[in-house]
């Protein structure tokens, strides 16, 4: 580990430490190759605020998170109606509140908050949540109400915290016929949102990022032979960044993809980091460093005795996985764009500082693993 001040002290995991240091290490080179020094200096200070509260927050004990999350559950929901309405529009998309020079994404926010609630909600009503109505009061309810505000703006980040929220009702062992009620009920959401984007002309005037949406699934599975013109036009760059790579790269900073790939110091990050480093540096290994990070989150929840400290564990650690994987995909053509970043190393000031939020809750729980006395917070 880092030689740090005597009255700093890091608790907890000491390979989540690690990997969390070894990741952000990657996005400063990164980030400094295709943006340059001035771009670079406003990240370092979005990574250092992001570690001072990932410190902060792992210093508390995890069953303050329980009544913390009611406070943020509201929060959120205030945030998200706000935005929707006179939040600042950048790429046709309200989804920033602008706090002077800085911008606030208010969903990263609440993709956070909403596990932890829930993991709340399930700890403190298993005994409840029997049936289906108490089951959809107490747990559906709030995932759903978050869905649905982050989706006029954001629908990847949407499904992808729905999706969050169902596996986290895996983790519990909700009943096996709530969960099937749920796949219905989700498969039913999507196809009617996209049956609605693509013929229904006033359903586009009110969620104008609709087109977007179905533009992007169509060009996924139907692609056009003109990539300039199409919207293919990023992943075919990313694809073409990710050749030039090859094994062993073109060395740091030599790649140059960099001038043509728009959003390579975030959501295309992975492949302007394949380029430079090959798939042997720049592919494989980040990939292991959010496996191992997951691993050793997985071990936490082996031994975390509180029901609640453990869902937490569990469900921010598969949210932090699975957000990688979805950018990796997109960025090498599995998946259709959606604007995902790659955590803790895309460029983005909520992005880092709530990831390393996320994880000094992980954290928290590692270091009080045994503690299962969080309701007298």
């Amino acid at each position: 580990m880092l030689n740090l001040p005597k009255n700093i002290k890091l608790d907890g995991d000491k390979t989540i430490w690690t990997v969390v240091f070894l990741l952000l290490i990657i996005s400063i080179l990164v980030v400094y190759s295709v943006e340059g020094l001035y771009s670079t200096k406003s990240h370092v200070r979005n990574i250092l605020i992001g570690l001072a509260s990932m410190y902060a927050v792992h210093k508390l004990k995890f069953k303050y998170f329980s009544k913390l999350s009611v406070v943020g559950i509201i929060i959120s929901i205030f945030l998200l109606v706000f935005v929707y309405f006179i939040g600042m529009e950048i790429n046709g998309a309200k989804r920033w509140i602008s706090l002077g020079s800085l911008s606030f994404q208010p969903s990263d926010l609440a993709k956070l908050v909403v596990l932890v609630f829930m993991s709340r909600q399930i700890s403190k009503y298993r005994d409840n949540i029997n049936n289906w109505k108490d089951f959809c009061w107490y747990i559906l309810l709030p995932l759903l109400i978050i869905c649905a505000l982050i989706l006029p703006s954001n629908f990847s980040t949407s499904i992808l915290v729905f999706i969050n929220g169902f596996v986290l009702m895996i983790f519990a062992r909700i009943k096996l016929k709530f969960l099937l009620h749920i796949i219905i009920i989700g498969i039913f959401g999507v196809g009617s949102l996209y049956f609605a984007s693509k013929y229904i002309p006033s359903f586009q005037q009110y969620m104008p990022r609709s087109v977007t949406w179905v533009n992007r699934i169509d060009g996924y599975f139907s692609p056009k032979n003109d990539h300039i013109t199409d919207k293919g036009h990023q992943l075919n760059e990313s694809k073409i960044a990710i050749k030039n790579g090859g094994l062993l790269g073109k060395g740091p900073g030599k790649g140059v993809q960099r001038h043509f790939l728009y959003a390579g110091s975030s959501d295309f990050v992975y492949a302007i980091i394949i380029e430079q480093y090959g798939i042997i540096l720049g592919g494989i290994i980040p990939m292991v460093l959010y496996l191992l990070l997951y691993y050793r989150s997985i071990l936490i929840y082996q031994k975390t005795e509180s029901v609640f400290g453990s869902l937490m564990v569990a469900s921010l650690s598969f949210a932090f996985l699975f957000q990688a994987v979805i950018n990796m995909g997109v960025n090498v053509g599995i998946f259709p764009v959606t604007g995902q970043t790659l955590p803790l190393i895309s460029k983005g000031g909520t992005s880092i500082i709530f990831s390393c939020i996320a994880i000094g809750i992980i954290l928290s729980v590692s270091r009080n693993s045994k503690d299962r006395d969080y309701e007298k917070a």
